[in-house]
């Protein structure tokens, strides 16, 4: 989880940066004619424009990087959680488990209905746990 979390942040750092220096590029070389003050002034706007409009970008690239980190977190838990159930750490049962900005999917089959509840109870448990959906199917 830890190598993920610094993939994201060092991607978005990287990308921040490309965008920065092609944005101050781009704004470095307005081809209108403008008396030399005015140019100066103008190209010191751009580039404040740049810097801000590419920091918005980094931001919100740091929040998505954030938040899949935090779904992947709550993922992790929930499998470890079904792991250390002897009811459902069964080769009868298959659950998968997808997180998506906090809501738990759970799908795939399990021996009896109590299995079920029991999957989704424990998944109710973990921490940024927003709500669970179930589509779990009772194997016959």
């Amino acid at each position: 989880m830890k190598n993920l979390k610094f993939t994201n942040s060092f991607l978005a750092v990287v990308l921040g940066s490309v965008l920065i220096g092609g944005n101050a590029l781009a704004a470095g070389t307005s081809s209108t004619y403008q008396p030399e003050g005015k140019t100066q002034e103008n190209t010191d706007q751009k580039i404040n424009d740049s810097r801000n409009h590419s920091g918005k970008k980094i931001e919100n690239s740091l929040k998505k990087a954030d938040n899949n980190s935090d779904d992947s977190v709550i993922t992790a838990r929930i499998k470890e959680n079904f792991l250390e159930d002897t009811g459902l750490n069964s080769h009868d049962n298959n659950i998968s488990v997808k997180t998506e900005k906090g809501v738990v999917y759970l799908s795939g089959f399990v021996k009896h209905e109590e299995l079920a509840k029991r999957a989704i109870r424990l998944a109710h448990k973990v921490e940024g746990v927003q709500a669970v959906n179930s589509t779990l199917s009772i194997k016959k």
